[in-house]
């Protein structure tokens, strides 16, 4: 009775003990808090002791410049166009970029017959698209969702191509073996094998996105976020800048942290995006 005993206590601290480290590894990052505010203190000296503050604000100028702009409404105003065509854009090239990468990824031959198209259209930079775009579709939100749309195409079909041509041919040949069609190996098999991996492009694709957007709308002044950066900027309203691009910052942290909570509960299966909370 003793000896049986024992092994289960051991269990138990062993569970309780995994329970605490991710506990612990899924706590708030003082430490990454503690750097920031050091960070900030540090610009703050520099701009009252050595930076021209006529270029670069005190931060502490720069948070009074965010409450009055958030109150005011001016730095807000803008914000819905810009996620409006951060969602669509973002939203097209997922479904897209899955379906594209998951075909070429099954079929081998068909990702050779386009391969030359592919790496000759993926390094273009989206920049250097913008004129041609507005001489297609015009200045607007159409131009802007476009963009992003090229944009984060290319690493939501790169992963999810290698996601799903990287499967362990043990398991295709395993389902193949009971009776499953190709049809069926490549749903059931292929496609939640490699969610990992299209879940990472998405992610990786979502930055993209949000840079895209801004940088649109700050080329091309078609309102948005980016267009109030670079009003702010013309009019040397310097605090009021900094304090748009503060709130593109936070936009971007927030999207972050919801794609890594969607990672989580979408690829629930996958031991280290449960436990390091999806590769912050």
């Amino acid at each position: 009775m003793t000896v049986t005993s024992a092994p289960v206590a051991d269990t138990a601290d062993d569970g309780t003990a995994v329970v605490r480290r991710r506990f612990s590894s899924a706590s708030f990052n003082w430490r990454g808090l503690v750097f920031v505010v050091a960070l900030v203190a540090l610009i703050e000296l520099l701009t009252m002791t050595v930076v021209n503050s006529i270029y670069v604000p005190r931060p502490s100028q720069i948070a009074e410049a965010f409450v009055a702009e958030i109150g005011r409404g001016e730095m807000l105003s803008g914000i819905g166009g810009t996620l409006l065509a951060y969602a669509q854009g973002l939203a097209i090239a997922t479904v897209l970029g899955v379906i594209l990468g998951a075909a070429l990824g099954a079929f081998q031959p068909a990702y050779n017959t386009f391969r030359i198209v592919i790496e000759f259209l993926r390094p273009l930079p989206s920049v250097a698209l913008i004129p041609f775009s507005i001489l297609l579709l015009g200045v607007g939100p159409t131009t802007t969702v476009a963009m992003i749309v090229y944009a984060s195409f290319w690493p939501i079909l790169f992963n999810t191509y290698y996601g799903v041509r990287d499967v362990n041919d043990v398991a295709v040949d395993t389902a193949r073996i009971f009776g499953l069609s190709r049809l069926a190996v490549f749903f059931r098999v292929q496609i939640p094998s490699a969610a990992v991996n299209i879940a990472a492009g998405i992610r990786i694709s979502a930055a993209i996105a949000l840079i895209l957007v801004i940088t649109v709308e700050i080329l091309t002044r078609s309102g948005g976020l980016g267009y109030y950066i670079i009003r702010m900027q013309v009019a040397i309203r310097t605090e009021d800048m900094y304090a748009g691009i503060l709130l593109v910052g936070i936009i971007g942290y927030v999207i972050n942290l919801a794609m890594a909570g969607l990672e989580r509960r979408l690829v629930f299966w996958n031991g280290d995006i449960r436990t390091n909370g999806g590769s912050r």
